[in-house]
């Protein structure tokens, strides 16, 4: 036989033995990896349990998209906003997780504290670096010289366009309007005089409305109106608050004697000058409860209000608060309170608080627009009226009939301005603090 010739007499019994070792060997390596506390059972263990831990988190990626923390992550738009040393706030191109552990380790300072001054009072700083949208407006002039002592002169001006508005504070869309005054100067009182006063229809959902409309002024002469100004400026209709004044331009007709020499129409391009008005500044503390899934709103104080524009002494100034909560995508109205009204006060002081229904699945699409109004009050009106019936009101209309809007500012993902979006994220990172911070009233 073979096992003969290869391992003499004893071949049989050789490869009997060498069978069964092989067989052996397989049976410990086996019970090796079934048995708890084997090098082969703990080296197996451990890599299902890794691979498992792999599987979960991928299955489980939505339902984290669903924390507070990671919602309040995705609401951080591009560019880092941190407050600095100096305690004011800045953008930065780097990295979004920078900024994150920035203002995460400026709390950590505080978090004893149930309240948290994110920016202090005497080192906040407006923010004044906002980017210029180059803003253009093309207007036509043309001037009809008077005809036999019967057909007087007429000055025709036209608003043909604009194009290049800046966006709106938060994330509805522009109505813009474009308001024109003609004034005169009276050197005599060093007072411009309005002669006259036009307006544009409003179009919607554009930052380059094209309105093409024309404004007749008759008995011109070419000596008194070269004394004459433009004053033109473009709004924003806003439906909630008040109109935002995006840019202005002014024009003197003695600039201009062309067009009282040829009947031709005249067509200008002109770059208008961006506009920046500050109405006060306002005290919120906001505060989000994860669990009841509720925002609260704190109208704590206002202070430097610029009334005079809009109210024309103290005692017809009668501060409010109304609070919108809107869709940022649509701009639809979802709820709306407001504050009680006080009478004739210059530093107002409400400290009340607002509440809102806001689920977390929410917090990336909702945003809250703060507007100081002031009450007009009939002159029979008691003074010790005080108003709790905001929260049940239903119409727009009424609302501005019966009041005037000063300014505003809005909160939440996706607005304008860096100190509310910084105290959005600062809200969101935080749940259960109440975040204090002056705003500035647009």
């Amino acid at each position: 036989m073979l096992y003969e010739d290869l391992f003499g007499p004893w071949g049989l019994l050789i490869i009997i033995v060498i069978g069964a070792g092989i067989i052996l060997i397989a049976l410990l390596l086996f019970a090796c990896f079934l048995t708890p506390g084997c090098i082969g059972y703990e080296c197996f263990r451990k890599q299902s349990k890794e691979n498992k831990n792999v599987h979960l988190q991928a299955n489980n990626q939505e339902k984290k998209n669903l924390k507070l923390s990671d919602i309040s992550y995705r609401s951080w738009r591009l560019g880092s906003l941190y407050e600095n040393d100096n305690g004011t706030i800045s953008e930065n191109a780097g990295s979004h997780r920078d900024s994150l552990n920035s203002v995460s380790a400026k709390c950590e300072n505080i978090e004893c504290s149930s309240t948290l001054n994110l920016v202090q009072i005497d080192k906040q700083k407006n923010d004044k670096k906002i980017k210029e949208f180059p803003t253009e407006l093309t207007i036509s002039l043309q001037y009809l010289p008077p005809c036999d002592n019967i057909i007087t002169g007429k000055l025709i001006i036209g608003i043909e366009a604009l194009s290049g508005l800046p966006p709106k504070q938060y994330n509805g869309t522009l109505e813009p309007y474009v308001a024109l005054n003609i004034v005169k100067q009276s050197w005599s009182h060093r007072k411009r005089q309005k002669l006259h006063s036009f307006r544009t229809r409003s179009i919607k959902h554009t930052t380059n409305p094209i309105y093409k409309e024309t404004f007749a002024i008759a008995n011109v002469k070419p000596q008194e109106a070269r004394e004459w100004i433009l004053d033109i400026a473009a709004y924003d209709h806003d439906r909630y608050a008040n109109h935002t004044e995006l840019s202005s331009l002014k024009i003197s007709l003695k600039d201009m004697k062309n067009i009282f020499y040829s009947p031709e129409i005249h067509l200008f391009n002109y770059r208008m000058k961006p506009f920046y008005q500050e109405f006060g500044n306002i005290l919120l503390a906001i505060k989000y409860l994860p669990t009841a899934e509720r925002l609260t709103i704190t109208i704590i104080k206002l202070r430097n209000i610029k009334f005079t524009s809009v109210v024309s002494n103290l005692s017809k100034f009668n501060p409010y608060v109304r609070v919108l909560m809107l869709n940022g995508k649509t701009g639809k109205k979802i709820e709306k309170k407001k504050t009680k009204f006080l009478r004739a006060v210059m530093q107002p002081e409400f400290n009340e608080t607002l509440t809102f229904d806001l689920p977390i699945t929410q917090l990336d699409s909702v945003q809250f627009l703060i507007v100081l109004c002031s009450k007009i009050l009939s002159e029979g009106s008691s003074t010790n009226i005080i108003d709790h019936t905001s929260d049940s009101e239903d119409s727009v209309s009424s609302f501005r009939n019966s009041n005037i809007s000063i300014g505003k500012v809005a909160l939440g993902k996706g607005v304008r301005g860096s100190t509310e979006r910084l105290h959005w994220f600062s809200v969101l990172q935080n749940p259960r603090k109440s975040v204090n911070v002056w705003h500035t009233l647009k």
